[in-house]
Order: structure tokens, then C-alpha cells, then sequence
């Protein structure tokens, strides 16, 4: 999954914003329809995103993700050659579909919290350190396949890239859970009269909620809450930071090796709070990621030289590391194991149509008023919204799910 997630880093994600001022040269694209391209894609994700969780509950990521793969790969060679700023939009809104290259997403996440409970933390964070280190690599190789192929050329080297990474290492070595191969979660043995040998450490219980279930706790409408005004500003973010440096007056190269220190902060901080979740509350983890935000942007509205620079984007990748640990852990550690796709994918909607709303939100401000001072602010105000409630967020009693009345 490391290795998927690393691939995932070249489909245009933290990588897409390099190509926003070529393409817009070329095809007369302005800044909102680079926002619609990435909503589209988001909101595909999550139109389709419960079925998709069903499927991974119940078949596993091994053929999946390669038939995904294929799928997306196809879209991203389509991409080099578009003519049109509708065939994007389009194309990305069906490189959505697959939920395989959506930030957080549930393809990657849900079957290592499937394979551990007592190091779910540990093993969510190698995972996803993939993300964090294809952003170190695919951000200054994508500049380099700009300024030589040319933004055509690079979409299908790219596409070409991913293809070959996620696919066949995903059909030797991924399966569902460990129960379908005889075996139990952490890789603890089994010993002769069925008890399970964990070392002398005793594994956490497990309450295994349904979606049913689930929908009737407070704690998943506030996390629905939380993440949806916090995948607006994430959603803001993602395509409009590199195109604010780069009209600032910084060189492009220089802006993508920033950037790849943005993933090197990301892949830092996923280790760390995959640490840190096994050991202290996952929610107290979420809310210094929101606070994390609040300080990167205000670097950006603050910054006109390279200290600024590097310190943004720096502070912005730590964020986003220990956010992807909690969008992974969260509901796992809330909700268990069993259901944890259907869950997932009944929540991610929420979070994919906001961050599919800011990208054109930003944009649309920034035509109108010329700057993108103003959107950066509103930025602010969802992440700080964000870090105060999800503090407030404990997990679901058991008493809970007792008085839930059965179907």
C-alpha cells in the first residue's frame, strides 16, 4: 500500500497545480475551471465512494486497485490530449470515479485497518508516508517533464508511471483481511488450543459498529461536520497554492522543490502521529493538524520571499501528514474494523463534495477580486472552525449502540 500510495502522487494531486499556468495558456482555462476539474473529480469519488467501500468490505483491494489503475491511467493519457477545457473536467471526473487517486481515500486506508488493531497507528503511518514520499519525488519530476515534454508529454509519462507501479504489485501482494488467509490482525500466532499469543500484550476490545449503528452516534455527524468545512479549505488549497507562489515572482523549479518539502513534512509527520495515535487520542491529533493549517496560510498571506516560502509549505505538509493519519485511524478506532468501508464511504462524500466545492470557491474569488488574499482568510476560518470541534469529538459509548433499536 506504500507503493500505491506513492504512485497515486503522479495523477495529478499535489502535483496538479504545476500545470495549471501551462494549461491555461494553452487551452485558455481560467482559474475556477481548474477548480471545477478538481470538484469533479471529487465528487465523482463520492458519488460512488459507499459502493466502492462496500467492495473493498467484501472483495478486497487485489483486483481492484489494478482495474482502477488501468482506468485512471487511461484518463491521464487522455488528458495529454485534450483540446478543450471540458475534456478536463470530464476526464477527471472519471479518474474520480474509482475513489483509487482521491486524497484520504478509502482504496489504500481501509485494508491496513483491516490487518491491525493494537498497531493500526504504526502500520497507517508507513502506509502512508507513500503519499508523503511520491510528493517528494513526483512534484520537482513533474517539473522536469513540463520543461521538457512539455504539459502533454508529461500527463503521459505520468500516466504511463502509475500504471506500472500501482497495478501489478497490488495483484501479488495484496489481500482482504488476515482471516481470509488463517491468520489474525497485528500478526499475532496461534497457538495450539486457539488462543492468540501476543506477546504478553493484551489486545484492545473491539466494538464493531454497522452503518446503522454509526448514523445514530453524535460523534460521526460532528466528524461529518469537521471534515466537511475542513475539506473545504483543503479542497482550496490543493489547486491555488502553487499558482500564488509562482505569480508572486518565484521561479517554478524553486516552488516545486518547496513543495517537495511540503511532501517531505507530510511524510515526517504521518510516521510521527502513527506514533502518537497508538498513545494519545486521535482527536487531540486532528486539531493540531486544523491549527497546523491556520499557521501555513497565514505564512502565505504574510510571505514574499523564500523563508516564507519554505516555512509555509513546510508547516502546511505537517499538517497534512497528521491528517491523513486521522482520516485513516479515526473511524477504525471509533467504529472497528468489520464495516469500516461502508462507513468510510458513507462519510467521505461529505468531505470530497467540500473540498470539490473550495477549488472553484478559491478560484472564483480570486477572478473576482484579482488576489487571493481574501480566500486565504476564509481558509483560516474553516481550519480554526475545524481544530475547536474535533477536540470535543469522543468516541461512541457502547451504551449507544445498545439502545439502538434492531431492524
Amino acid at each position: 500500500m506504500w507503493a500505491v500510495n506513492f504512485s497515486t502522487m503522479a495523477t495529478g494531486n499535489l502535483n496538479f497545480g504545476l500545470f495549471v499556468l501551462p494549461m491555461s495558456n494553452a487551452l485558455h482555462m481560467s482559474r475556477s475551471q481548474f477548480g471545477w476539474t478538481q470538484t469533479t473529480r471529487r465528487v465523482s469519488a463520492s458519488l460512488s465512494s459507499f459502493v466502492v467501500g462496500r467492495l473493498i468490505d467484501r472483495y478486497g483491494p487485489r483486483i481492484y486497485i489494478p482495474v482502477s489503475a488501468l482506468a485512471i491511467g487511461l484518463c491521464l493519457f487522455l488528458v495529454s490530449r485534450a483540446t478543450s477545457p471540458w475534456h478536463i473536467i470530464v476526464l477527471f471526473g472519471v479518474v474520480g470515479i474509482s475513489g483509487l487517486a482521491t486524497p484520504n481515500g478509502i482504496v489504500t486506508s481501509v485494508p491496513v485497518a483491516k490487518w491491525f488493531l493494537r498497531k493500526r497507528g504504526k502500520a497507517l503511518a508507513i502506509a502512508t508516508t507513500g503519499l508523503g514520499i511520491g510528493g517528494i519525488v513526483f512534484l520537482p519530476f513533474t517539473q522536469f517533464l513540463i520543461s521538457n515534454l512539455g504539459w502533454r508529454g508529461a500527463w503521459s509519462a505520468l500516466a504511463v508511471i502509475f500504471f506500472l507501479i500501482a497495478a501489478p504489485i497490488s495483484l501479488i501482494f495484496l489481500r482482504r483481511q488476515p482471516e481470509d488467509m488463517g491468520l489474525v490482525v497485528d500478526g499475532d500466532k496461534v497457538l495450539p488450543d486457539n488462543k492468540i499469543d501476543t506477546d504478553s500484550v493484551t489486545p484492545p476490545s473491539e466494538i464493531q459498529w454497522t452503518v446503522k449503528e454509526a448514523l445514530h452516534t453524535g460523534a460521526l455527524w460532528k466528524l461529518m461536520f469537521v471534515f466537511a468545512v475542513t475539506g473545504m479549505a483543503q479542497g482550496g488549497a490543493s489547486v491555488h497554492r502553487i499558482p500564488y507562489w509562482v505569480e508572486l515572482g518565484f521561479d517554478p523549479h524553486i516552488v516545486s522543490y518547496a513543495f517537495s518539502a511540503d511532501a517531505a513534512g507530510a511524510a515526517t509527520m504521518a510516521l510521527i502521529s502513527g506514533w502518537l495515535a497508538d498513545r494519545f487520542p486521535i482527536r487531540y491529533i486532528a486539531g493540531m493538524s486544523f491549527v497546523g493549517f491556520t499557521v501555513a496560510i497565514f505564512l502565505m498571506i504574510c510571505g514574499f520571499n523564500e523563508v516564507f516560502l519554505f516555512a509555509s509549505t513546510i508547516t502546511f505538509g505537517l499538517s497534512v501528514g497528521a491528517g491523513m493519519v486521522v482520516h485513516s485511524y479515526i473511524f477504525a478506532s471509533y467504529f472497528g474494523r468489520e464495516f469500516l468501508g461502508a462507513i468510510r464511504g458513507l462519510v467521505m462524500p461529505v468531505n470530497l463534495i467540500s473540498a470539490g466545492l473550495g477549488a472553484p470557491v478559491v478560484g472564483y474569488m480570486h477572478d473576482g477580486i484579482g488576489t487571493y488574499t481574501s480566500a486565504w482568510w476564509l481558509l483560516i476560518s474553516l481550519y480554526a472552525i475545524g481544530a475547536l470541534v474535533v477536540v470535543t469529538v469522543t468516541p461512541p459509548d457502547h451504551t449507544e449502540k445498545q439502545s439502538i433499536p434492531a431492524l
